[in-house]
C-alpha cells in the first residue's frame, strides 16, 4: 500500500487507523469528492417518501418540517424548508422548545398541525422512537415521514416512511450521516427526480454546519459533504452566518471545521439552551441584513450568558467536591444546573 500510494509509513498508519487500507479508499479520502457519496435510493423507504412528497406538491398540501433544537436539527430544518420551497412546496418549520416541550415528536404539536390544515409531517434529526406519537398522528389524519440518524429501537414507528441508514436491512453503505445528512439525501432524491440537482448544491453549507456540529466522524460521505459545504461557506457565506462571525469579534479569514465546532455551533446552540432555537433558524434563513444583525447580536449575548452559566456551574461543582474531600472522578448534579 505504501508503494502504491506514495505515502510515508507514518501517514499510511494514519489512514489505516481510520479504516482505510486500499489505495482506492485513500485516494477518495484525500480527494474528498463525490466518490464518497452514495445513491439516496439505497436508503430505506426512500421511494415511498419521495412519492408522497410529490403528491403533496401536486395537490398543494401543507407540509410541516419537525426538527430538533440543536445545530444538527436546526440546519436540517432549514435545509428541508428551503429545499422544498425551491420545488414550490407549501412548507412550514417547527422546532420544539427545549424546556417546555423537550426532544422529539409531541402529540400537542401534531394536534396543532391538524388544526392548521397540515397533512404531511417530515421529521429531521428525530422521530425514530416516536411509536405512540405516530399512531396518534394516524388518528389525526396526518402522514408522517421520519428522517433520523439515531440508533433505532427494537420497535420503530409505523410511519409512511422511515429513512435512517442505521435501520436493520438498510442497503446504504455509510451509516454515520448526521440528521442533516439524512435530510439531504431525501432532498437529493427529490431533486434528481425533477432535474434540479444542481440547485441542491446551493444548500450544502447547511449540511457542513450540522454535520460538524453534531460531531459525526469526518469519514466517508461526511467528509465529502463537509468539504463541499466549507467551499460554499468561504466563497459565499449566508447573510446570517457572516453577521455572526462579525459579532463574535474574532478575526477569522477562513472558516473550517474547527471554527464551526468552537465558534458557530455554540452560538447556534445557545438559542435552544436559553431561549428558543427558532431564533437560530431565522438567522440561517433570513434575507434581511437588519434581521441578521439583530439576531447575531442577540445570539452573541446568549452565548456569553451560556458561558457565564457554565463557569458558575463548574465552580459550584468544584466547591462541592473540595468541601467534602471527595475522590477526583465524580458526577455532580443540582436542580439549579442548566441543561
Amino acid at each position: 500500500m505504501i508503494n502504491a500510494c506514495g505515502y510515508s509509513r507514518v501517514v499510511t498508519q494514519f489512514f489505516y487507523n481510520r479504516g482505510l487500507s486500499e489505495p482506492s479508499q485513500i485516494e477518495a479520502f484525500v480527494a474528498a469528492d463525490d466518490r464518497l457519496a452514495a445513491d439516496p435510493a439505497l436508503l430505506p423507504d426512500m421511494h415511498a417518501a419521495v412519492g408522497r412528497i410529490y403528491r403533496a406538491l401536486l395537490s398543494g398540501e401543507k407540509i410541516a418540517i419537525y426538527g430538533d433544537f440543536d445545530t444538527d436539527g436546526i440546519t436540517a430544518t432549514a435545509l428541508l424548508v428551503q429545499g422544498l420551497s425551491v420545488l414550490n412546496c407549501r412548507v412550514v418549520p417547527y422546532i420544539p422548545h427545549r424546556l417546555t416541550e423537550g426532544y422529539g415528536i409531541k402529540t400537542a404539536a401534531l394536534e396543532a398541525f391538524s388544526q392548521q390544515g397540515i397533512s404531511l409531517v417530515i421529521t429531521v434529526d428525530c422521530g425514530i422512537t416516536a411509536v405512540a406519537e405516530v399512531k396518534q398522528a394516524h388518528k389525526l389524519g396526518l402522514d408522517i415521514i421520519i428522517t433520523d440518524h439515531h440508533i433505532p429501537p427494537a420497535e420503530t414507528p409505523s410511519a409512511l416512511a422511515v429513512i435512517n441508514p442505521k435501520l436493520p436491512g438498510s442497503r446504504y453503505p455509510f451509516t454515520e450521516l448526521a440528521g442533516v445528512g439524512v435530510a439531504l439525501k431525501l432532498l437529493q432524491a427529490l431533486f434528481q427526480g425533477m432535474g434540479k440537482e444542481k440547485q441542491l448544491s446551493e444548500l450544502i453549507d447547511l449540511v457542513a454546519l450540522g454535520t460538524v456540529a453534531d460531531m459525526t466522524p469526518l469519514l466517508g460521505e461526511n467528509r465529502y459533504l463537509v468539504n463541499q459545504g466549507l467551499k460554499l461557506i468561504n466563497a459565499s457565506p449566508r447573510l446570517g452566518l457572516r453577521e455572526m462571525m462579525t459579532q463574535s469579534g474574532l478575526n477569522i479569514t477562513s472558516l473550517d471545521s474547527g471554527v464551526i465546532s468552537w465558534t458557530i455551533a455554540p452560538r447556534l446552540n445557545a438559542a435552544g439552551r436559553l431561549a428558543h432555537a427558532m431564533s437560530s433558524y431565522r438567522l440561517l434563513t433570513t434575507d434581511s441584513p437588519q434581521e441578521a444583525r439583530e439576531l447575531a447580536i442577540w445570539l452573541e449575548q446568549k452565548n456569553v450568558e451560556r458561558q457565564n452559566l457554565t463557569s458558575k456551574t463548574q465552580t459550584k461543582a468544584r466547591d462541592y467536591v473540595l468541601a467534602r474531600g471527595l475522590t477526583p472522578l465524580l458526577f455532580v448534579t443540582d436542580p439549579d444546573f442548566p441543561t
